[in-house]
């Protein structure tokens, strides 16, 4: 049987899990530990996080597992919303840059944790399984929007989590004064937009040369 918690323990395990989350954010996987987690807590020892986790690794682990199940929370409905495979490929994209845009303390804490030991098995699944859900979205859309010869759903799949990828880290280099928010929904939706147009378009022949208009 599953160990039951109190409404307090659940509680504080969620405060934890968010101090641990700001801690990553503000000084990176290397320079976060236990202490400055419990610091960032106001808790008054480590013995309180110790009480809840083993150890940095169980705590990293669980910060993943919460950030995820969260971005999981907000873009999922949207993709359930969304009337048509279409639409639901583009609310996927559109939403998940909106929710990185509106959590940034999750984003990077999540980029930091892939600097993390033992980062790379955990970080596979996660790449795995968002891959697996893209390249299902794509099929879906494909459905209604396919060429003569679609373009292979798997590729399409990479090329949505690269444009993700490097739109989240451009925002995060950019200065102080720009809208992070602002500017991540509207890459989704121009990266949205070109992906929409990709599988409306049928590709060139092999070896035809890009440069028709």
């Amino acid at each position: 049987m599953a160990e039951r918690r109190t409404f307090t323990e659940t509680a504080r395990r969620d405060q934890i899990v968010r101090a641990a989350i700001e801690t990553l954010a503000e000084l990176g996987y290397a320079g976060t530990s236990l202490g400055k987690i419990a610091r960032t807590a106001g808790l008054s020892s480590v013995g309180m996080i110790s009480y809840y986790f083993t150890d940095k690794a169980e705590l990293m682990a669980e910060v993943a597992s919460s950030v995820l199940a969260h971005a999981e929370e907000v873009v999922g409905p949207e993709i359930v919303r969304a009337p048509d495979p279409v639409a639901k490929l583009r609310a996927y994209i559109e939403a998940s840059l909106a929710y990185i845009g509106e959590h940034r303390a999750e984003a990077v804490a999540l980029i930091e944790l892939t600097r993390g030991p033992g980062a790379t098995p955990l970080m596979a699944q996660v790449d795995a399984a968002s891959a697996e859900v893209i390249t299902r979205l794509v099929v879906g859309a494909q459905a209604v929007l396919g060429g003569t010869e679609p373009l292979e759903p798997r590729i399409v799949a990479m090329t949505v989590r690269g444009a993700i990828n490097n739109a989240v880290w451009q925002s995060l280099h950019r200065g102080p004064d720009s809208d992070s928010a602002e500017d991540l929904a509207r890459d989704g939706r121009q990266i949205a937009g070109l992906i929409e147009r990709s599988l409306r378009a049928d590709p060139l022949p092999e070896g035809e040369p890009c440069d028709r208009p």
